[in-house]
């Protein structure tokens, strides 16, 4: 009973948190589709799981003939490792945060010998570690309702498993998706949403009226007017919306108040 409402509390605190700190973020994606995101949790960590794992791929491809010789054993699988798990379970999102993590000490370790742009290669790097703490997170949320075990009658971990949940419907579809409050449903939209594209500005507002705004490096150095009054547009949206959903909240609690003393 006292860890049930420990739980609640903790939630309650975590979701005024997100009411008091506002993130903006303007992304460069390399292409677009106008396909809606799925409201199912467990597509969407599939489809993250799947921009991970390419990712990886791709950064492996990108690097094997810059890294010295002797600094890695398998060109062909270079980022890749010994995949076992293929699918977006616990032990997948596992695998890829340590094939990040991996990856990204390779580069640390020989960032000085390999014939690309400095800025470039942070930027990489930077990447990797994105990876490697997004997955560790998604892990945790997956492990949060017991993915972590044995003897699952629907295993994640395996990528053939999610066309059978596809193919599922109504009660039986249900059953084995994953049953997420609200801000585990925002941890992990918003890691579909950011996937593995490119952040170059973000600005985060607190309560207490701090402001932070972060601007990737390179476009730090060649800025684009038009991506700048369009992220200073949705800053300024955001706030409104912010304010309203504050005020509602606001007024819904004192509501509560009077219905209480009543």
């Amino acid at each position: 009973m006292l860890k049930n409402k420990r739980k609640i509390w903790d939630q309650v605190g975590s979701a005024l948190y997100d009411l008091t700190h506002l993130e903006i973020n303007t992304i460069i994606k390399e292409d677009m589709t106008t396909s809606k995101a799925s409201n199912s949790p467990r597509i969407l960590l599939h489809e993250i799981a799947k921009k991970y794992s390419f990712k990886l791929t791709e950064l492996g491809e990108k690097y094997a003939n810059h890294l010295a010789e002797g600094s890695h054993k398998n060109k062909p699988n270079l980022f890749r490792g010994r995949i076992e798990n293929e699918g977006s379970g616990y032990k997948s999102f596992r695998e890829l945060s340590s094939r990040a993590k991996d990856a990204y000490q390779l580069l640390k370790d020989n960032k000085s010998t390999i014939s690309l742009n400095e800025e470039e290669i942070d930027s990489d790097m930077m990447m990797l570690q994105r990876i490697e703490m997004i997955s560790d997170d998604l892990r945790n949320l997956l492990k949060s309702f017991g993915e972590h075990k044995p003897g699952k009658d629907f295993d994640f971990d395996n990528k053939d498993t999610i066309s059978k949940f596809r193919a599922e419907k109504g009660s039986s579809a249900e059953k084995h998706e994953l049953d997420v409050d609200l801000r585990q449903l925002m941890v992990i939209r918003k890691a579909h949403d950011v996937g593995t594209e490119r952040v170059v500005l973000q600005t985060i507002i607190g309560m207490d009226g701090d402001v932070t705004t972060r601007v990737s490096k390179s476009f730090a150095y060649n800025p684009v007017t038009f991506i700048n009054e369009m992220h200073e547009r949705s800053v300024t949206i955001s706030i409104n919306y912010w304010k309203a959903l504050v005020k509602i909240i606001s007024e819904f609690g004192q509501s509560l108040l009077k219905i209480k003393k009543k």
